[in-house]
């Protein structure tokens, strides 16, 4: 298909409306002309569910009658190259489904051909969009968006525990504090599985900050028992109980910034390839909860 002159559409809108309830991260670089190279002026979205961002990003889009797969170059510092990869007629779709795990991805069945797949930004990304096209695959309808509430039950739903048990709760505290971070596209493994295997039962989590990602996760996390320094996947880490932090510290260097929380005796556990502005958050809503026993107000209804 060859773009279509820029303006408003009606496939522009329908796009824009689908992608209010994902997570467009900032590394995607989204194209804005992408409805232009990937779809009829009059067509509507229904779905829309963004990738994982690399060099070559991917969306799948869902319309009444097509599930288009696109993908464009992110290299440099715009958007090029838009294609489609492939699209499924609607009515060979059987349904979609989320698969969990450290290489999370959304699955969807087709009936005359190969099956496609995408590993989407988040979880939440995933678990929504495959309730929508399975709906749409059973009723012919888009159901209304699933409930922060119900998402959570089904992000937690994979596993031997019940939805309202304590360890579900120790799990869904550790993802709150997860959710104001923007690498969590590459952050499966520090996600609630683990969690339980590093957490104490009825250990509450109220402060997580990632720093490098990739093979491994680092992270600093403080409950309402310690503060500890860890990498994920893996389930070794440092800790120190309340009573010995002083201070957190939020150093700016040469070539990366740094996050120091500083202990009375001297020593302290560091983090380092964080981004600044959750850095800064970080060390300020620490200090806070040294100083006054409590989170930033701001913070409180997210904790």
């Amino acid at each position: 298909m060859t773009a279509m002159p820029h303006g408003t559409s009606h496939a522009r809108q329908s796009l824009a409306r689908a992608l209010s309830t994902t997570t467009i991260h900032r590394r995607l670089l989204l194209p804005e002309d992408l409805a232009d190279h990937l779809l009829a002026p009059d067509d509507d979205v229904l779905l829309a569910l963004p990738g994982i961002p690399d060099n070559r990003p991917r969306i799948i889009l869902v319309t009444r009658e097509e599930v288009i797969l696109g993908r464009w170059n992110a290299e440099g510092r715009a958007p090029k190259d838009v294609t489609r990869k492939r699209a499924i007629p609607a009515r060979d779709v059987r349904g979609a489904s989320f698969r969990p795990g450290m290489y999370l991805d959304v699955e969807i069945d087709v009936r005359s051909a190969r099956d496609l797949a995408i590993e989407p930004c988040t979880a939440e990304d995933g678990i929504r969009f495959a309730h929508g096209l399975q709906s749409l695959a059973e009723t012919g309808q888009i159901p209304e968006p699933m409930a922060p509430a119900e998402v959570v039950y089904a992000l937690h739903a994979w596993g031997e525990y019940s939805p309202d048990s304590p360890e579900t709760r120790v799990r869904a505290a550790w993802d709150r504090a997860l959710m104001g971070t923007a690498a969590l596209w590459n952050c499966e493994e520090v996600h609630s599985g683990p969690a339980l295997g590093w957490l104490q039962p009825g250990e509450h989590t109220l402060l997580v900050l990632l720093g490098q990602t990739g093979i491994s996760t680092e992270y600093l996390a403080v409950t309402d028992r310690r503060i500890f320094r860890g990498s994920a996947p893996g389930r070794r880490t440092k800790e120190r109980p309340p009573t010995d932090v002083r201070e957190a510290v939020y150093d700016e260097g040469r070539f990366k910034d740094v996050v120091r929380v500083q202990m009375h005796d001297g020593s302290s556990l560091t983090l380092d390839a964080i981004n600044p502005h959750e850095g800064r958050e970080f060390v300020d809503a620490l200090n806070t909860l040294i100083a006054t026993g409590t989170l930033p107000p701001e913070l409180l209804p997210f904790r």
